[in-house]
């Protein structure tokens, strides 16, 4: 056994010098960090805005680099002994080296004015920096260089959704966010190599002061790739997790107000609140008035192809099906659509079904459309039993759509463009997140429930569900010790299973596909989180977790 532990520990070992012999992302960060590597110095010479300095600095000056210009002032002397303890010192402007020599350096004042005898310096504090990435940009290969330039300490990193290689956007952003430098990777890949690009700018100018490219090979991303795999608690690890301090049960992902970025929109007891995903979640808008409402459902569509998504809300009222359209309309929501069905999403679509409380879903699935105004359209087609939230599309299987559905014992099928079954999952999914008692004419008379199943996500030929692990297969009903989610894949002969994203603790109460990212609101077991019970916090709340799915 002891030999085992040593191989493997060798092995660790063997992959940690590896990795550090020829890492080209701490060579790029090192090279980095020397624009904002503490000096100091004083201007020998002015000749308008042209600077001559001498500078002392312990590691190498790079042209491009920003110093403070500061200007001695009047005599601090010690109250009591009346000693000159030192001169106040205020800040006067900044200069940006431009040439570097072995006895002094030359710069050019970019703001402010220099006299001869003024003094230039970095400090030791930390610069406020934006880091965004372009969209082909690999997940292990950004998110490990934002690691090594924040663990500097040099670093304070000011977080973004953006995600872009357009400068002009990135240089709005980080003036909205109050940046000194922002940071762009970009890259270019082959089979065997990346070539990643940084650009560097300063905010207040967006004069660019780095530019550089730099090779990785293919085998360092894989190396990345494996030590996460090694390391990770389970597949699937969250890139973000946040505790909401408040009980929420359904969460939807869009672009509402048309800024091509996705908001997270979650249902509470009684609002809809929008947030945009950072190191922590930002509020940015609510929609009020459900006093009376018990939430169903919750999506977003671009329907009347304006630009903007609507957000679709379906909820229990007064023992009535009551839905809603709302859409941003300047800085308040404002309602499109009231009606008496259920609505879901499906792909670039929406559906409608009437409900009854004798019979739960009622009558036929209804295409919901937008011509001036929203109205229902013509029929669906799906299996008898399968309801407005039981299915979705997938394309590409044969000559037309198949569908993926659930039936009313939550086991998954798969029908053909001819509505025939052609697959149907080996056990069910686990228990639903809604049902509710169907009203019958006779008192004594049990009719039995209707349900809310879990939501099906299909993208091209592939499908997400929800799986729910229970505590004890003997005692169902007293919640769920994990859930996961799960990919489906028919390859034309037979369905393709695997575990996307494993062992998320509690119960998945929704999720959401947003981009590369998908979005999970998960409850504890039972509702309670123990750990926060502990240390004495408020066990009441709700997680939501965003995990990268990029590249599938």
């Amino acid at each position: 056994m002891k030999r085992i532990a040593l191989m493997i520990l060798s092995f660790f070992v063997m992959i940690s010098f590896a990795y550090g012999e020829d890492d080209p992302l701490t060579k790029l960060k090192d090279d980095t960090m020397l624009y904002f590597a503490p000096l100091n110095g004083t201007i020998t010479a002015v000749d308008g805005d042209k600077v001559v300095m001498k500078i002392d600095s312990k590691s190498p000056l790079k042209p491009g680099t920003r110093v403070k210009l500061l200007r001695e002032g009047i005599p601090f002397i010690h109250p009591i002994t009346k000693e000159i303890l030192g001169k106040v010192e205020s800040t006067v402007g900044k200069v940006e080296i431009k040439e570097v020599r072995p006895e002094s350096s030359t710069g050019i004042v970019v703001e402010g004015e220099a006299k001869e005898g003024d003094k230039v310096r970095i400090s030791e504090t930390k610069i406020k920096l934006v880091f965004c990435q372009d969209q082909n940009v690999d997940w292990h290969l950004a998110d490990e260089y934002y690691r090594k330039l924040k663990a500097t300490e040099k670093i304070e990193m000011t977080d973004t959704a953006l995600e872009t290689s357009d400068e002009k956007k990135l240089l709005d952003e980080a003036k909205k966010l109050g940046s000194e430098v922002a940071l762009l990777l970009t890259t270019k890949s082959t089979d065997d190599k990346t070539l990643m690009r940084q650009q560097a700018f300063w905010v207040s100018d967006g004069s660019k002061f780095i530019d550089t490219e730099i090779t990785i090979d293919v085998a360092f991303v894989k190396e990345l790739k494996f030590g996460d795999e090694l390391f990770s608690p389970h597949s699937g690890e969250a890139i973000l997790a946040y505790n909401l301090p408040f009980k929420a049960n359904l969460i939807a992902a869009g672009d509402i107000d048309g800024d091509r970025k996705q908001e997270i929109i979650v249902s509470t007891g009684n609002e809809i609140m929008i947030y945009m995903p950072a190191v922590d979640l930002q509020f940015l808008k609510d929609i009020k008035g459900f006093t009376r409402n018990e939430f169903l459902w919750l999506d977003t569509i671009d329907l009347n192809k304006n630009g903007r998504d609507e957000i679709v809300i379906t909820t229990m009222k007064d023992s009535d099906i009551v839905s809603y359209i709302y859409e941003l309309s300047g800085p308040e929501f404002r309602k499109l659509w009231e009606g008496n069905y259920f609505l879901h999403r499906v792909n670039d679509s929406l559906f409608a079904q009437a409900y009854s409380p004798y019979e739960g879903f009622k009558g036929d699935v209804l295409n919901m459309i937008w011509d001036g105004e929203y109205k229902t359209g013509e029929t669906v087609k799906v299996p008898k039993g399968v309801n407005v939230y039981d299915f979705t599309f997938v394309a590409g299987i044969a000559e037309g759509d198949s569908l993926f559905t659930y039936d009313e014992l939550g086991y998954l099928n798969l029908y053909n463009e001819k509505k025939l079954r052609t697959w149907r999952s080996t056990r069910n999914t686990g228990e639903f997140p809604m049902t509710f008692k169907l009203k019958s004419t006779v008192s004594y008379l049990d009719k039995g429930v209707w349900s809310i199943k879990d939501r099906l996500i299909s993208s091209h030929k592939e499908v997400l569900a929800v799986e729910r692990v229970p505590f004890s297969n003997m005692a169902k009903g007293i919640g769920n010790k994990s859930s996961l989610i799960k990919s489906y894949w028919w390859n034309g002969f037979s369905m393709e299973e695997s575990v996307l994203i494993n062992k998320i603790n509690g119960g998945v109460l929704d999720y959401a596909l947003a981009g590369d990212n998908i979005i999970v609101l998960a409850s504890p077991f039972m509702g309670v989180n123990f750990g926060k019970i502990l240390k004495g916090k408020n066990p009441l709340g709700t997680a939501l977790y965003i995990y990268a799915v990029k590249g599938r």
